[in-house]
Formats: C-alpha cells, sequence, structure tokens
C-alpha cells in the first residue's frame, strides 16, 4: 500500500495547484463539470458524473501524445 499526501491550492475558482510528495501538477475546470489535469506524468481528464463521489477519468501520458499523428 502507498501512502499519499497531497495539498490543493485554489489559485483562482477555475484553476489550482495540487502539490504532492512526487511533485505538483495544475489542474483547470469546476468540481460540477470536471477537470484537466497537466501533470509530469501526462494530462488527465476527469469528469463529474452527478452521483455524489463518482467520476469518469481518462488519461493519456506524455509520450502517447507524441505518438498521435
Amino acid at each position: 500500500m502507498e501512502l499519499r499526501i497531497w495539498k490543493r491550492i485554489f489559485l483562482t475558482p477555475w484553476i489550482r495547484l495540487n502539490l504532492y510528495t512526487q511533485g505538483f501538477s495544475i489542474s483547470v475546470g469546476h468540481s460540477r463539470i470536471g477537470w484537466i489535469t497537466f501533470g509530469r506524468r501526462g494530462i488527465r481528464a476527469t469528469l463529474d458524473t452527478g452521483v455524489p463521489g463518482t467520476y469518469v477519468t481518462e488519461g493519456r501520458t506524455w509520450g502517447q501524445l507524441g505518438k498521435q499523428k
């Protein structure tokens, strides 16, 4: 099991800085709609399903994005 420690800092209502033990990421969006997160491993989209605490997530690494044509 892995211990994860993080802190979220809201820079504006639509932009947040996510600090964690391995680095940081920046998210753009809103909790009722969804978030697009840019981090060291790639880009992740998280959408709200309307059911409390349930989200749909899709992610791509930077390597996968570079190979697309």
